[in-house]
Order: structure tokens, then sequence, then C-alpha cells
């Protein structure tokens, strides 16, 4: 303050502002009122001027920091976790809503080994108390229509091929010439199993490393490793019937059957066998098949191999054994195919031919 001037007289209350108008300081702490009494009249009414975001607990709101929204959010927390709670009780215990845990099925494609060897447990079940209750030695090999691996249980996995030789021949003779005679030959040779004209076909293919070969290739086209007989080891019976076949490589030839009009010509036969040897695979509806029969070993061989229907779609199947009779023989194959029918919706299976 000057030493040599008198001091102002003190402002009265009501020109108060006139003297701070007057005054450079003053007119800045006029503003500065200005400003708090804007801020107290406008936004003073609310609390959130005075408190930012930043300053919130997580995800808290304007709204959460009144009692009543305080009280909201608690009421929220709250029900969150029990949901979460509830969330990991059913993630732990499904029974705890209710609902009981899935299982786990084989199905009968195949497709896991677990199913595999359920599959081949439950056949060789099914052979063995076959086999009790005949007195035969049978076995079977399944497998899905085109597939490439057999399921096989039983006590007898091979032996001769008797009159199932016939349709790889009838095959080999009708792709060499399809006439109208080879077409009734092959016909009498498949759906009858006549002899005669089996014979008929295999000498029309030439001499016997001829039609051997003829009949190899229709073999080796469907994947099969086996080779036909080509000279006769019984005098009594055709060469090509005393082919040792096992049941897995016959499984797999009719899995995947040869194509071509010859073949097609054949597997539509297949489907016309006459009704005194539709016993065995004869039981399934629809089933394309082929059996054949033979003395062997003071008994009989009795054998069948085809393509079947079943729940979802086709199974490759071989069956056969030895008993003590012709009579034996179908009646166990019957035996062996109900229990097969019984399978069905667990065998191996793929698309149809």
């Amino acid at each position: 303050m000057d030493p040599n001037r008198t001091p102002a007289p003190r402002p009265v209350a009501g020109a108060r502002h006139s003297w701070l108008a007057r005054s450079r300081r003053g007119a800045r702490f006029a503003a500065w009122l200005s400003l708090v009494a804007v801020f107290a009249t406008a936004g003073g009414a609310s609390a959130g001027w005075l408190t930012s975001d930043a300053a919130r607990p997580a995800g808290q709101t304007a709204a959460d920091a009144t009692p009543a929204g305080r009280a909201a959010s608690s009421s929220k927390s709250a029900a969150s976790r029990s949901g979460a709670a509830l969330s990991r009780s059913a993630t732990a215990s499904p029974t705890a809503l209710g609902s009981a845990p899935a299982s786990a099925s084989a199905t009968g494609s195949g497709g896991t080994a677990g199913a595999a060897g359920s599959i081949e447990a439950e056949l060789a079940g099914a052979v063995a108390a076959v086999e009790a209750s005949s007195g035969a030695r049978l076995g079977v090999a399944v497998l899905a229509a085109g597939g490439a691996a057999p399921v096989s249980a039983g006590s007898w996995p091979t032996g001769h091929a008797w009159s199932t030789a016939k349709v790889p021949v009838a095959i080999a003779a009708l792709a060499a010439d399809g006439s109208p005679a080879n077409d009734a030959l092959a016909a009498a040779a498949i759906t009858l199993s006549d002899n005669a004209a089996a014979e008929q076909l295999w000498t029309g293919l030439g001499d016997s490393d001829q039609a051997g070969s003829a009949v190899d290739a229709v073999l080796r086209e469907a994947g099969s490793a086996t080779g036909v007989q080509r000279t006769r080891t019984r005098p009594e019976y055709t060469a090509f019937g005393q082919t040792t076949w096992s049941l897995a490589d016959q499984a797999g030839f009719a899995a995947r059957f040869p194509g071509g009009q010859a073949a097609d010509r054949v597997w539509a036969l297949m489907d016309q066998i006459d009704s005194s040897q539709s016993w065995g695979l004869g039981r399934f509806a629809g089933a394309h098949f082929k059996g054949g029969w033979g003395p062997d070993d003071s008994g009989y061989v009795v054998r069948q191999f085809g393509q079947v229907p079943v729940a979802s779609g086709c199974a490759a199947i071989a069956i056969g054994g030895w008993a003590p009779s012709f009579e034996a023989g179908t009646a166990a194959l019957d035996g062996l195919a109900q229990a097969l029918l019984a399978l069905s919706d667990r065998l191996p299976a793929g698309p149809c031919r």
C-alpha cells in the first residue's frame, strides 16, 4: 500500500460489485463467482459433476452412486453370483438340473476300434452258440459293402469253394461271350446251382489255363488274392469247385463285387436263387448271395456268401463250415443267419451295390 495515500473507505455490501468492476483483480474475481453460480444452479442438483467415471468402481454407473442405485446394484450382483453358482453346478454335475449325461454308443458301421471289437465278440458268441447246438464247425466273416477289413469269428475259416466259385466263373464267361445261350447257362448255374451248366461256361473260356486266367482276373478286380483251381483234383467234381477260398477273402469279394455288364447280370441272378437253396443268408430279405456244398472229411461243407441289407446299408458276409450231413449244415447256417439278423443293426455296413 502506498503510504502517502489515504485508505479508501470499505465499500458497503450493495456497492461491492461496482468496486470490483473497477479493479482488474475484481473483474477476474467476479468471473470466478459467476462460474461458481452457474455450476451451483445447473450442475449442483446432480452429484455426478463431483464424481468422475474413473473414480467409480468398475461397472458402476452414476445411478449406482445413489442409495437406490446402490441397492439395485447390490441386487443385480447377488443375482449374478447366484447365476454363476448355478452355472458351475450344472457344469460339475449335469444331474443337478435333472438331465442325465449323454452316454456314448457304438454304431454298426465298424468305424471305431471299440465298435469293431464289440461286434467281433458278439459274432464269436453267436458262432459258438450255434456250434454247440448243432455239432458243426462254423465260421463267419463280415465287412461293410465296399469295405476292406473283415471281422471274422469261428473255428472254420476256410475250405473248398464248391458252387460259390460259380459266381466268378459266370462273370468271366459272360464277359467273354454274352450270347443268349451263355446267359441261359449262367442263369442255371447261379439260380439252380446247375453243375453241367457251370462246366460248359468254364470250358467255353478255353483250356484250363485260359479259363483259370479269365476267372482269376475277375477275382483280382474285386481285390481277391485267391487263385482258382485249374485242374481236377477229384474226378467226379469240377476243378474250380475245389478252389480253396477263405471266408474272409470271399466276404471281401462280395464287398467289392466287380463292375461291368457281365457282373451286373450275375449280381441280378444272385437275387433269384431257387427257394430250395434259400437257407442261411436267404433269410435276409433282399439278399444277393450264392451257396455251395459238397462232401468233405466224412461230412459236408456248406457255405454261402453275398451282400445283405442291414440297418444302415449293406453288409458283405461269408458264412460256412463243416457238419455231419448236408441237412445238418444247412440247419446250422440257418441258425447262424438268425443270429446275424439279430445283430443286423450293429453289423458293419456300407452303400449297397
